[in-house]
């Protein structure tokens, strides 16, 4: 016993000295902390402010009955996404600061194992806690604060539960991944296949629940379900009758809490001692070598450019911070299985827009934090780095153009004329070509060179916040080209429209160029004091 709370005690004290060192860090970093901020601020309370209307009729449907059709399922929705953060903390490997050497040799195994799962508890959480809070305020409005205390008690034990089973069906999944001996494509293949047969399936789950009535107005999904049942139990003193199932399913809930924290802690423990993630596997591999194509030979920088892709071939862990594109993917394919016919209609569209977003999030977001090692000898033997960002800026290109080209030109074939195919094809040039530009300018306001884990790489990632900022802005771009090029096609308002055209490409020309001329501005000026 006294060894548990000598492990427990040294957890808490490495746990309390990461989040504080986290903490400093982003504190010490104004870019950093704006970005914080801004996350907080914009994306967490759009997110809640979404669902804020749907919490106040929650919790208003309590005046008349209580509404366990929509318990269930917002039950079930709050395991699902907690267990989703679990999973990403499980599958993602904390190198535990800059000292994780000494703090596996000075405090036991478990008790890092311990501190590890709180401290990246905490920072996977931290945008889930206002984002309750209002919701949770949103049900106090509608019902009253009993209301609220009783939905926070239903809530907290599966949301504990949903984040220790996530949490170790994501090391599950990271100790298959060290352990499989296939390449890295397969095993990428492997995951974006488990990815989308989940998305899925949960899309076609929630919508055939949600097919037959409105959005507040769920009937109880499976009489005697085991969420519905739980729901009952808790929801007791509002005059629901529990029953064995519900009463059985909420002993199971909250046996299951101590039960996968001990779990989570000897899962993590056994994959520490193992020394997971020390990229033994990749060790000793020759990758065969690749001659320069033709078309990449005008230039050097198109030389640069193809060596680029050819270590995307040989690891595509270097497109892992691409990993939040995936969600708006997945979220088109769900469309397109319920609806196939979308494909022909905002397909071609969507992959032109997603070639953009490729072609400058790929490569040029951050454009010198990823070849940090071989910054010494680039800033002391080459006058400039412009060769190196137009080496970049064109395999982001050819990226790019790969999926907005190759995609969205064969599907536009099936639907529209060659007046739109043509257009729809010239668009997609452009935009590549502008997002390349504008992205390496992104890229050398806030270059990152320190290392750190994401989707369980360690590498200098490009900011998550860029990225999506990027994406989102990609997308508003994307839809007004897409809106001149079908006024274009009506053949009304034609001077109105060439204008159109005419500022659209002046200003995404100028954003491009003035991007690329500041980040080579900015980065031949650094030094290795800068780094």
């Amino acid at each position: 016993m006294r060894h548990v709370r000598d492990d427990l005690r040294d957890g808490w004290t490495l746990a309390r000295a990461e989040l504080r060192a986290q903490f400093r860090q982003i504190r010490s970093d104004r870019r950093r902390l704006l970005a914080v901020l801004f996350g907080i601020v914009g994306f967490g309370l759009f997110l809640a402010v979404s669902f804020l209307p749907g919490a106040i009729a929650f919790g208003s449907e309590f005046e008349s009955d209580v509404p366990l059709g929509t318990a269930g399922m917002a039950l079930s929705a709050v395991t699902v996404a907690i267990a989703y953060f679990g999973a990403a903390n499980g599958f993602g490997r904390s190198q535990i600061g800059t000292v994780e050497p000494l703090a596996r040799t000075s405090i036991p195994p478990r008790a890092v194992s311990i501190g590890r799962l709180v401290a990246q508890t905490v920072q996977s959480i931290w945008l889930v806690v206002p984002i309750g809070a209002l919701l949770f305020a949103g049900v106090a409005i509608g019902g009253g604060p009993v209301v609220a205390g009783v939905v926070l008690v239903a809530v907290l034990p599966l949301a504990v539960v949903g984040l220790v089973i996530g949490r170790i069906v994501g090391g599950t999944a990271r100790y298959v991944n060290e352990r499989l001996q296939v390449s890295l494509w397969v095993k990428a293949v492997l995951l974006l296949g488990l990815m989308g047969a989940i998305f899925l399936g949960t899309q076609v789950l929630l919508s055939s629940r949600y097919e037959t009535g409105s959005q507040f107005a769920v009937g109880p999904i499976i009489p005697g379900t085991p969420l519905q049942s739980y729901a009952a139990v808790v929801f007791a003193p509002f005059g629901t009758a529990p029953g064995p199932l519900g009463i059985a399913v909420t002993g199971l809930v909250l046996a299951a809490i101590p039960a996968g924290v001990l779990g989570a802690i000897r899962l993590e423990t056994y994959m520490l001692v193992a020394d997971l993630g020390n990229d033994s596997s990749t060790a000793g591999q020759v990758e065969e070598s690749y001659g320069v194509p033709r078309l990449f030979e005008a230039t050097t920088s198109a030389r640069v450019a193809w060596r680029y892709l050819v270590r995307t071939r040989r690891d595509p862990r270097m497109l892992a911070h691409l990993t939040p594109l995936l969600f708006g993917a997945f979220g088109m394919a769900g469309s397109a299985f319920q609806d196939p016919g979308i494909l022909l209609t905002v397909g071609p569209g969507a992959a032109v827009v997603a070639g953009a977003v490729l072609a400058g999030g790929a490569y040029c977001l951050n454009p010198m934090g990823d070849d940090r090692d071989q910054l010494p000898l680039l800033l002391t033997s080459s006058p400039s780095v412009d060769v190196m960002l137009r080496g970049r800026m064109l395999a982001g290109i050819a990226f790019g153009l790969a999926v907005a080209i190759g995609v969205g030109t064969p599907l536009a074939l099936v639907e529209h004329g060659p007046g739109y195919v043509l257009g729809q094809s010239v668009l997609a040039v452009v935009l590549t070509t502008a997002s390349a530009g504008i992205a390496v300018g992104l890229g050398a306001i806030a270059p990152k060179f320190e290392r750190r884990e994401y989707m369980n790489v360690e590498r200098a990632h490009p900011s998550q916040w860029a990225l999506l900022g990027f994406l989102f802005g990609g997308m508003i771009v994307g839809a007004i080209g897409f809106l001149l090029l079908w006024l274009t096609l009506s053949g009304e308002h034609v001077l109105a429209v060439a204008f159109g055209w005419l500022l659209y490409v002046t200003i995404l020309g100028v954003a491009s160029w003035g991007g690329y001329r500041y980040a080579v501005s900015r980065f031949d000026a650094f030094t290795l004091d800068d780094m």
